[in-house]
């Protein structure tokens, strides 16, 4: 057995992100039998134990969600898309560059989509578009949580293009207990050593293998949609990617990692 990450978290990192960000207030999950050849695929086994900080209540990340809508995009350009944090603060453009309209409402929502998305400063929302509508939807990066609820939406054009119906970022929850990372050094993602990585057992079994799970929900379905951020991983006493005391896991009975770490590869 070995580190697997699934396709959405491999996704993630070749689009620029950090595996620390995205796994940032993750969820570890240990089960019995043998891990899935996948980390696409849905678990096998007995679900023995779920790791959070201090054994708490979790509460899973909410990505907030906002968007606007493109009109009469005969001509013209969209010059900016902004989004604009309450208060005092500075508003920031995601767009990176004025998009010619295309002459349709579809096609110039996603040029704009798509330069939101290649926009290397953000770092705030990816930006996705649905049918004939126009409407750009813009929803929170992963870490985010509440911090960017509130946060408005407005944008400038030239010539014909209209935006309008601007729907401010909401409803984003931040996750609760999960699980986070120290700074990488020497190649090495270490867990966060301010944090103890614990959870009440929720069956008896031996421990064969884990995934981490992002803070945003997990169905455990088969992800055949690159929509879930994971990693698998073997466990043993010694020489696996998560190594325990003992394999021995007992209903209702608290489990400690100590350490744990995410090695990269130098070739």
């Amino acid at each position: 057995m070995a580190l697997r990450l699934s396709a959405a978290l491999r996704n993630a990192i070749l689009k620029g992100r950090s595996l620390k960000f995205e796994m940032g207030n993750c969820f570890l999950k240990l089960y019995t039998g043998s891990q899935p050849a996948t980390a696409e695929a849905a678990p096998t086994g007995t679900l023995l134990c779920t790791y959070s900080v201090s054994s708490g209540a979790i509460t899973r990340e909410t990505l907030a969600v906002g968007s606007l809508t493109l009109s009469t995009c005969t001509s013209g350009t969209i010059d900016t898309i902004k989004l604009t944090p309450p208060g005092p603060g500075t508003a920031i453009d995601i767009l990176g560059g004025a998009v010619t309209a295309d002459g349709t409402d579809a096609g110039t929502a996603t040029l704009c989509a798509t330069a939101i998305n290649d926009n290397p400063a953000n770092v705030w929302v990816k930006a996705s578009t649905t049918g004939a509508s126009g409407v750009v939807t813009l929803t929170a990066r992963p870490g985010l949580g509440a911090t960017i609820n509130t946060w408005a939406v407005t944008g400038t054009e030239t010539g014909a293009p209209a935006i309008g119906t601007l729907v401010d970022m909401a409803s984003g929850v931040t996750a609760v207990n999960g699980l986070k990372w120290s700074a990488a050094d020497a190649g090495v993602l270490s867990k966060k050593t301010t944090q103890t990585w614990s959870g009440v057992a929720a069956a008896t079994g031996t421990a064969g293998w884990f995934r981490f799970e992002a803070a945003v929900t997990d169905s455990g379905a088969l992800d055949s949609g690159e929509v879930y951020k994971r990693i698998d991983g073997s466990v043993a006493t010694s020489g696996a990617e998560l190594n325990l005391s003992s394999l021995s896991i007992v209903n209702t009975a608290t489990q400690t990692i100590d350490t744990f770490a995410l090695t990269l590869p130098t070739a």
